[in-house]
């Protein structure tokens, strides 16, 4: 049986990111399902990807784009999930969140343009949305993705994983080497960390949006992996 794959998206986004790279999976022949997240909390999300992994015939190849990385991280000790694969993505271990890996940034480099928290929620700021987030997709299309956020819950940035998935389960990274949100050394180190098998693309860190493409061939070398 060739495996589902399951794709979970990051913060201030939601899943029809992923159409280019469903599309060109589907077109393998793969099964594919899209989890659709609230990012109100970590513990949310989990619980959101685990019911997709419940209904997903597996084996499963679990995606995460950004904080993505963090859900899968934690959802993917699911006993169907075979293969983690971490898209521009944060990696936490146990005890960690993605503001603890936020607090690692080299203080002098590109920081991601967070506004400060709103009722509990956090956007970036409109204006250096396409530069942080989108640089490579049409000036358009990174508009509406900046007037569409969808709200990023303080719960979701500061959740704790509670056990790493990727301490069992082989892993693979897409490390995106102009990336403005997480920087390209601080991907890399993550990846060093989980004892991933490393990809490197030029692009932005809406990589999936812009070069679906070469995440897909990613997400099926883990499938066959």
């Amino acid at each position: 049986m060739s495996a589902t794959i399951v794709l979970v998206h990051g913060g201030f986004v939601d899943g029809a990111g992923w159409r280019g790279v469903y599309d060109a999976l589907t077109a393998d022949g793969f099964t594919v399902r899209i989890v659709q997240n609230p990012t109100r909390s970590l513990a949310d999300d989990v619980a959101v990807t685990r019911n997709v992994l419940n209904d997903a015939p597996g084996p499963v190849v679990l995606v995460g784009h950004s904080y993505g990385g963090a859900v899968i991280t934690e959802a993917g000790n699911h006993d169907k999930v075979a293969a983690l694969v971490y898209v521009a993505a944060f990696a936490p271990d146990q005890g960690e969140s993605v503001d603890t890996l936020l607090g690692m940034f080299a203080p002098d480099g590109p920081l991601p343009p967070i506004l400060p928290p709103l009722g509990g929620y956090l956007f970036l700021d409109r204006g250096r949305f396409a530069d942080a987030f989108a640089a490579d997709i049409p000036v358009q299309e990174a508009a509406f993705l900046a007037d569409s956020q969808v709200p990023w819950g303080l719960g979701a940035l500061g959740g704790m994983v509670t056990k790493a998935a990727w301490r069992a389960k082989p892993s693979w990274y897409l490390k995106v080497t102009d990336d403005r949100m997480i920087p390209p050394a601080a991907q890399a180190a993550m990846a060093r960390r989980i004892g991933a098998t490393v990809v490197e693309t030029p692009g932005s860190h809406a990589i999936h949006v812009s070069r679906p493409d070469v995440v897909a061939e990613l997400v099926k070398r883990a499938a066959n992996g």
